[in-house]
């Protein structure tokens, strides 16, 4: 099953940093077999927030031309990729690929379109080895494979703000994109703030958002932290046994939204 996290503006929505919590939450809570990637090609923020400095020091030790899409992409040019080696080429967090990481490409010859179709087979072919990927796209839908890959997605997560020049931005981008806009869609409600004036119900109304399919994530300065120091997955270990307060208010947040995104992918129709 794929689920993309995308928004329609670069640097507004937390993109990277809520599919990051989500894949941790989803590790930590069941025994799926998950893969978190992205299309950015070169490393983006996925890795920072999920490695500590001195995990991304060993990695640098490495040839890392053998690692993650770069591997990958060489591996099927030649006809040789198989899934059960996907598992192979990517970071593990936790025992049994509960949760692995797949690194970008550290070329940036990879951004043309060529490549990019590959990134496509190779996400196809994970599928057979993982029960869950996790993508975090390249926001928008212009010079990357964004749109493909949103096609795709059973499920898209559209992280939006309370930005109203955002939420314009990707009205007009719903209506100008019909098939986005009838895909199987939760709607992430980044760095959420209950005194402004767009309320969730607002928002919904205003926006014509199924307002069961909205989630508010508070702002957490522990998260932010957590970001900057690649420790994304110990803070969300840490909030799930949060009892009160807002460590358990934003443990809360995500459990809702995986909760809606599992009950969607359920009702999926099987991938012909």
């Amino acid at each position: 099953m794929q689920i993309a996290f995308w928004s329609n503006m670069h640097g507004q929505a937390a993109t990277t940093a809520n599919a990051v919590a989500a894949a941790c939450f989803l590790a930590l809570k069941t025994s799926y077999r998950i893969l978190v990637t992205q299309n950015h090609i070169e490393m983006n923020a996925l890795e920072h927030y999920l490695l500590r400095k001195r995990e991304q020091a060993a990695i640098r030790m490495l040839d890392y031309t053998n690692q993650g899409l770069d591997a990958l992409i060489r591996l099927y040019r030649n006809g040789r990729l198989r899934p059960e080696m996907i598992p192979d080429y990517t970071w593990s967090l936790m025992k049994n690929h509960g949760l692995d990481l797949l690194f970008g490409s550290a070329k940036r010859e990879n951004l043309c379109a060529e490549k990019q179709d590959l990134l496509l087979n190779i996400f196809m072919c994970a599928k057979a080895c993982y029960d869950l990927i996790i993508l975090d796209l390249h926001s928008g839908l212009e010079g990357t494979n964004s749109r493909r890959l949103l096609e795709n997605s059973d499920i898209i997560v559209c992280c939006l703000s309370q930005n109203r020049v955002l939420l314009d931005d990707f009205r007009r981008t719903m209506e100008e994109h019909p098939v986005l806009a009838g895909k199987r869609t939760a709607y992430v409600i980044s760095r959420y703030e209950p005194a402004s004036s767009l309320t969730l119900g607002n928002i919904a109304r205003e926006y014509g958002l199924d307002a069961k399919s909205l989630f508010p994530v508070p702002y957490h300065v522990g998260f932010m932290d957590a970001c900057n120091t690649g420790r994304v997955f110990d803070f969300m270990a840490y909030c799930l046994q949060a009892r009160k307060g807002p460590d358990h208010e934003f443990a809360q947040a995500f459990s809702g939204l995986v909760d809606h995104v599992l009950k969607g992918c359920e009702k999926c129709p099987s991938p012909t």
